[in-house]
């Protein structure tokens, strides 16, 4: 074994170790010693600059104490102020600790000169001159005290202040000298560095020049060698053999190793030669069994194809790229003789067609004898190609037989040049006979599928709901009706259905489900051969009433499952009730009339009365006949209604032309006020006069008949897109949130006893419902108990939209406090529609009213643009009467007032109450819209104007 200790002696890296350690303790040993002189000498500028800078700092607060002593001086001189006596005193005994620390410091001779002239100074200012020149002061003479300060006192001041300055400008001029001392130093320290770094450099230079000769030198030459030998030349190590360090036992081996590669080389040649002859054996037996696997892996899937495929198409394109992959056909054609399903290669589908239809009677009875042929035919001389000999195709035809040996299918191939083995052909026959199974197969699932549909069409098309349920109670079956019936909403369609989910659908569902949940339970459970039935109700927006029947099926004798058939009854059910409600209402309804009519009757025959008596109980009979009256036409209306013999006369109306003249009925309503909101700009639509009074009378009568206590009845008119939409709001007794779904029922009235006595048919919303729907429209309503009602129905707007001309308001306007509305104050309905149709033209809202009692309380509540008032009114009633009231009320003082009237024009009336306009009927409607207008842009000013201000006090 080879000995390194002589090695690491002599070593590369004990010599490079040497030179490093000699090399870091001479640059340290520099580095500390010029740090250590650097040091002191900033150590020592650094001394005498503190000291010069305490120094002048001294004698400037000297200075300043001293020139404090004498201010302090002269203001109690000239002043006798016994506070600047006292700050002079403070001022000398700070003048005494600056000297007393001036005196600490290192003093030249001159400095200690100033020192003692300044000792002696304070002394014979503080002992003798200060009191003196007190006692001046005290004594008032003033002479003698400058005769004080003259001797001598005002000399030694200024001579101090000169030295002062002088010694400043000294100060000045020994820190300068420092300064430029302290630049000479750290230009000699920097040139020491640099001759450092050199000698530093020089080192780093010797040592890299020591590398390059005992490291990179060598391993070039090793690199050098290698390189030769790699490309087979003669190399010589040289100096390299002799050497005694690491080089040189590498460069003994690497010449050992050399030489032994050199006598193993011819070894290891032959031995290559053997292996590269036995890789390329290898090779071919790994590319055939790869061949052997991609086969197998193919006939696999093919197999797969065959076995679980039941689309026809697919399963011909599957089978027949398999046979081009394995048969390497140039054109082929694979065709399904029935449904016309074919693959092809090489073909386009006209001619893959209109080969498989030619085919003569002779070869398809061949094919079924003997399932294979080929025909040999030279190709003609035009179709030879780039073929410069003539040469031959060869046409296979095979066929797919069904087990009862009819031709299914056909295939032909085609390949140019080379013919098909024996091989080929015995294992195509046997590949298709498996293929007649697997069509054999596809046929009759398509068989079962289509029975499966038509039956599941059939039941499909029932309008009872099926579900037929295993022996556990799964779901095996349901049709769309069942569906519909029980809210599945696809949660119970697909497999695997279990009993517990779909009972849990039910309990969710049902308003009795404990007894449905045991009905069900019992005919899973149990085997019955009767049919078993119960009731049950789903809860919906309209409840709707389900009759379910039970019935067991069998397998022999063993129950396998039960069928559930679901029935909706609901209208049965409604017509169950609307008899029940039909007998209530007619025993209720009619006796009620009926007994007040023969009471009265019996009344007037058997007694004497007196005439307003009699004519009392004639009117009541009256009004008993006209009840039921109305109560019969509501029950032919509702007959011809749903026979559908009801007649509707349709024309072009203005709807609030009706509602004006409707209004006009409700006039002597005490309790009651009946009023219009008017926003509508599109009001003519195409209806029956006479059955669109019947539904607003309706409507306003149950507003005012469950409004037992008063108030408001607002009709209001307003367009929504194409519509006309009517809103009849009370401020009545309400109706539950439950009930109202049920509302629009026929014979349904809300069973409480606040609307019992109330008393009515229920018919009143079904016949709305049923006029509004055949207008095209819609009704419904909106009530929270004991707040009102609002009912809402619509109408389609007949021609085009009518243009609102814009009158120039600011948006915030719109939104503002007034808004646009505008009160009219008119018994007469004509000149009232026609001056809304005017101001809702120019995109005013209108209110309407003829009581003014009415309009004043509805003023205090509601923004107004204006009021238009007639002077008389109903009953003779003085229109001013209101205009006093609005003027004297502070809500309601500012609002403008325009008269309409037919009387001429009290000037001092007009004056008095500020009226805005007074019009003398008749009078053209323009003008009235246009003072509005004007008010608007009025106000449009005022209202930028206050804007403005408002935002230049903000930026202020």
């Amino acid at each position: 074994m080879f000995n390194l200790i002589p090695l690491l002696k002599k070593g590369i890296r004990s010599k490079f170790l040497k030179m490093l350690l000699i090399l870091t303790a001479t640059f340290l040993t520099s580095m500390l010693a010029f740090f250590l002189y650097v040091n002191e000498q900033n150590k020592k500028l650094q001394n005498e600059r503190e000291l010069l800078f305490k120094k002048a700092e001294l004698v400037d607060e000297l200075q300043e104490n001293f020139n404090g002593i004498f201010f302090r001086a002269r203001g109690y001189y000239a002043f006798q102020n016994t506070q600047e006596l006292n700050l002079l005193k403070k001022d000398l005994k700070n003048f005494e600790v600056l000297l007393n620390q001036y005196s600490q410091l290192p003093l030249s001779k001159e400095e200690k000169g100033l020192y003692k002239e300044l000792i002696d100074f304070n002394k014979n200012y503080k002992e003798v001159i200060l009191p003196k020149a007190i006692g001046y002061v005290k004594e008032n003479d003033y002479k003698s005290l400058r005769k004080l300060s003259s001797n001598g006192t005002n000399e030694l001041v200024n001579k101090f202040l000169d030295y002062t300055k002088s010694y400043q400008k000294k100060t000045d001029g020994e820190l300068n000298q420092l300064f430029k001392e302290t630049i000479v130093r750290e230009q000699e320290f920097t040139l020491i560095s640099l001759i450092l770094s050199g000698i530093i450099l020089l080192f780093i230079g010797l040592i890299m020049r020591r590398v390059l000769n005992n490291i990179i030198r060598p391993i070039e030459q090793l690199t050098a060698a290698t390189n030769a030998f790699a490309h087979g030349k003669p190399f010589e190590l040289g100096s390299l053999v002799s050497r005694e360090d690491e080089f040189g036992v590498l460069a003994n081996s690497y010449y050992k190793m050399i030489q032994s590669i050199q006598e193993k080389e011819e070894v290891l040649t032959t031995q290559n030669e053997e292996l590269l002859a036995q890789q390329d054996e290898l090779q071919e037996h790994q590319w055939q069994l790869q061949n052997s696997v991609s086969q197998l892996e193919k006939s696999n899937q093919l197999n797969h194809v065959l076995t679980f495929t039941l689309d026809k198409q697919n399963l011909i394109e599957k089978l027949h790229n398999y046979l081009n992959d394995i048969y390497k056909l140039d054109m082929s054609v694979l065709y399904w003789l029935e449904g016309n399903v074919y693959a092809t290669k090489g073909l386009s589908k006209e001619s893959a067609i209109i080969l498989v239809e030619n085919i003569d009677i002779d070869k398809r009875v061949r094919l079924e004898e003997e399932k294979s042929f080929i025909i040999k035919r030279e190709v003609l001389p035009n179709a030879h190609g780039i073929a410069q000999e003539p040469y031959y195709c060869y046409d296979l035809y095979s066929s797919v037989l069904n087990s009862e040996g009819h031709l299914v299918a056909v295939m032909i191939a085609t390949r140019e040049g080379y013919s098909y083995s024996n091989q080929e052909i015995n294992s195509l026959n046997g590949l298709l006979n498996r293929v007649s199974i697997a069509f054999e197969r596809i046929l009759m699932y398509e068989e079962v599928e289509r029975s499966r549909q038509l039956n599941q069409n059939i039941i499909d098309n029932v309008n009872e709901g099926i579900q037929l349920v295993s022996a556990t109670g799964d779901v095996v079956l349901i049709n769309v009706a069942y569906c519909k019936i029980v809210q599945c909403e696809n949660k119970l369609e697909g497999e695997n259905i279990s009993k517990k989910f779909w009972l849990n659908h039910f309990r969710n569902i049902c308003t009795n489900p404990e007894e449905l949940i045991e009905f069900f339970d019992t005919a899973v459970t149990e085997s019955f051969k009767d049919t078993r039935k119960l009731r049950y109700s789903i809860s919906k927006e309209v409840e709707v009433f389900v009759e379910v029947y039970a019935t067991s099926i069998y397998e022999g004798s063993e129950k396998v499952g039960t069928i559930f058939v679901h029935r909706d009854i609901t209208k049965e059910y409604e017509i169950d009730q609307m008899k029940s409600e039909l007998v209530s209402t007619v025993s209720h309804e009619l006796r009620t009339p009926l007994s007040s009519v023969l009471g009265f009757t019996e009344l007037l025959l058997t007694k004497n009365l007196k005439p307003e008596r009699q004519r009392k109980y004639i009117e009541t009979i009256n009004n008993e006949a006209i009840r039921l009256k109305n109560l019969i036409n509501d029950f032919l209306d509702l007959q011809r209604m749903e026979s559908g013999k009801q007649q509707y006369n349709m024309q072009s109306l203005l709807l609030n032309e009706i509602v004006f003249e409707l209004l006009n009925r409700y006039r002597q309503e005490k309790n009651h006020n009946v009023h219009l909101i008017d926003k509508a700009i599109d009001i003519q639509v195409k209806a029956d006069q006479e059955r669109l009074i019947q539904v607003f009378i309706n409507l306003i009568d149950n507003a005012i008949k469950f409004s037992p206590n008063g108030g408001n009845v607002t009709i209001t008119l307003k367009n929504t897109s194409n519509l006309l939409q009517v809103s009849i709001k009370d401020d009545g007794i309400g109706i539950p949130k439950q009930s109202i779904p049920q509302l629009f029922q026929k014979f349904k009235r809300i069973d409480n006893s606040s609307r019992r006595k109330i008393g009515g048919t229920g018919l009143g919303l079904s016949i709305c419902q049923e006029i509004i729907t055949k207008h095209g429209g819609e009704i419904w309503l909106e009530s929270e108990e004991g707040k009102g009602t609002t009912v809402y129905f619509t109408l389609p707007v007949e021609g085009k939209r009518l243009m609102v001309e814009n009158i120039g308001q600011p948006e915030d306007f719109h939104e503002g406090k007034q808004g646009l509305n505008v009160m009219i104050v008119e018994d007469d309905w004509s000149l009232a529609w026609l001056l809304s149709e005017e101001l809702k033209s120019k995109g005013f809202t209108v209110i309407h009213h003829y009581d003014p009692e009415r309009a004043f309380e509805k003023a205090l509540k509601m923004p107004l643009v204006g009021i238009v008032i007639d002077l008389v009114l109903t009953d003779d009633v003085d229109g001013w009467y209101l205009v006093h009231q609005l003027k004297e009320t502070k809500q309601t003082s500012g609002i403008p007032i325009v008269i309409s009237s037919a009387l001429d024009e009290p000037k001092e009336k007009v004056d008095k109450y500020e009226i805005v306009k007074y019009f003398t009927k008749p009078y053209p409607p323009e003008l009235l819209s246009k003072v509005f207008v004007e008010l608007l842009k009025n106000d449009s000013e005022k209202w930028a104007e206050t804007k403005k201000s408002e935002d230049i006090k903000n930026l202020n």
